[in-house]
């Protein structure tokens, strides 16, 4: 078994995969393309209390249970570039890997 990464929670955003929208509406909305990676909702919550600022991050969800999910960033290369994170169903079904 292999022993968990504690720097998981704080991956580079060039180090993330790309992803693109899967239709029109989240494209506009939130740019076509998106960078992610696998996250839990609690890894995202560490994260954020370390690099809020920095990142222009997005409050995490509660944490009174242990969700799979994708912490996202939204809008990249803009100024209004920030990062989120989202439950691993509901990214799925706005978002495919890039080709």
């Amino acid at each position: 078994m292999a022993a968990y990464d504690y720097d998981r929670p704080f991956i580079a955003q060039s180090s993330m995969r790309g992803y693109v929208a899967t239709d029109t509406e989240t494209a506009s909305q939130y740019g076509r393309t998106v960078k992610a990676t696998e996250l839990a909702n609690v890894e995202y919550k560490i994260r954020y209390g370390k690099l809020k600022r920095a990142n222009n991050m997005k409050p995490p969800p509660s944490c009174g249970r242990i969700f799979a999910g994708y912490l996202v960033v939204r809008c990249l290369g803009t100024p209004q570039q920030y990062e989120t994170w989202m439950p691993d169903h509901v990214f799925e079904e706005f978002y495919a890997p890039a080709a």
